[in-house]
């Protein structure tokens, strides 16, 4: 497990399928990310796609997810995950999401992400992790930034976001490495 703050971030169990149905089946919890009706994936999908995440005994596979929980009751809030892991290049992507919209801005996401970032450097060997975030998510935006990383440029047309019908452009940041520790030592300090 990973120990933040005020957060502990754990990896998916059997079980686990009751919220991420509840969360990412909830239209005005997904909408942001362009799904106005949530994802509509069955509680039965999810959980196989669990079992299956589960029973890979690759200890680093290419793409893995993670719930996020309050440190004080161990309630669950979250999620985040890590995918297109490129051994040879040393990078990936992630995502976050904190799913309980009482939970959100207040700190949850900037402690989650934190120590996710410095955990996927660390245990990855990564040299580089990159995002994309729609044009319109200027909240995570600011979070990004906060934590080092950078907009390297604008994907146009780069989602279909469901939200409107048509495509919208695409935030691409990412943050290298000896830029996390850069800026892991000058959060710290604080």
């Amino acid at each position: 497990m990973i120990y933040g703050k005020n957060i502990v971030i754990r990896q998916l169990e059997i079980g686990d399928e009751e919220y991420l149905y509840k969360w990412w089946n909830y239209g005005e919890m997904m909408e942001h990310a362009g799904f106005p009706y949530g994802i509509l994936n069955s509680k039965e999908a999810i959980r196989k796609n669990i079992i299956s995440e589960i029973e890979c005994y690759d200890a680093f596979p290419e793409k893995k997810r993670f719930i996020i929980f309050k440190k004080v009751n161990m309630e669950p809030i979250g999620e985040l995950n890590y995918s297109g892991w490129r051994k040879r290049d040393q990078l990936c992507e992630f995502g976050i999401k904190i799913c309980e919209a009482s939970e959100q801005g207040l700190g949850y996401g900037q402690d989650a992400l934190y120590h996710f970032i410095d955990y996927l450097f660390r245990t990855l060997n990564l040299n580089k992790i990159e995002l994309t975030s729609m044009i319109d998510n200027k909240r995570a935006h600011n979070l990004y930034r906060k934590l080092g990383f950078k907009e390297i440029g604008i994907i146009r047309d780069g989602f279909f976001d469901s939200r409107t019908g048509a495509f919208s452009d695409v935030i691409y940041m990412d943050i290298l490495k000896s830029e996390w520790l850069e800026k892991r030592e000058s959060l710290t300090q604080k």
